[in-house]
């Protein structure tokens, strides 16, 4: 009367086991799943902490060049050193370089943390503010000292004494 209970091996009847699949495999799933977002948490949480890494300069000093190739002047200036900020308004940064080179494009290409701060090679795209090299861009790199101070990493102007 009964057929379609037929035991397989173990003792464990197909009717059970084809029941059960679907449920291990979603709280396999699920499990796969939560470890991701624990990770991806986990990553989170301990970032802040760790603002002296190479990953936090590189992040940093991009965002920096993001700011400054797209007209935050403002935005960018809040990257400079302190020493700097102390001895140059937001309105001087502003007039640094003007009207000779526009920058167009930034790109981190690599960090070197040592004893004193920590190097950074930003390859920057550029053209001229002149009539006949308007169209004209080009790409140069260049090396950047950064400090770390207060808890982040802050861009040392080149040239600048403190």
């Amino acid at each position: 009367m009964f057929a379609a209970e037929a035991t397989v091996e173990g003792g464990m009847s197909e009717a059970v086991s084809s029941k059960r699949a679907p449920l291990i495999l979603g709280s396999s799933v699920a499990a796969i799943v939560l470890t991701a977002g624990l990770g991806a948490a986990w990553y989170q949480a301990i970032w802040p902490l760790n603002q002296h890494s190479e990953k936090a300069l590189a992040r940093r000093a991009q965002y920096f060049w993001d700011l400054k190739t797209s007209g935050d002047v403002s935005g960018a200036y809040q990257y400079m050193a302190e020493a700097y900020r102390r001895r140059v308004t937001p309105a001087g940064f502003g007039r640094e370089g003007q009207g000779l080179v526009i920058h167009t494009g930034a790109a981190v290409q690599g960090v070197h943390l040592d004893e004193a701060g920590a190097e950074v090679d930003v390859e920057l795209k550029h053209r001229f503010n002149k009539p006949h090299f308007a169209d004209m861009e080009s790409t140069s790199l260049v090396s950047e000292r950064w400090v770390f101070e207060n808890g982040a990493w802050y861009r040392w102007p080149f040239g600048f004494r403190g």
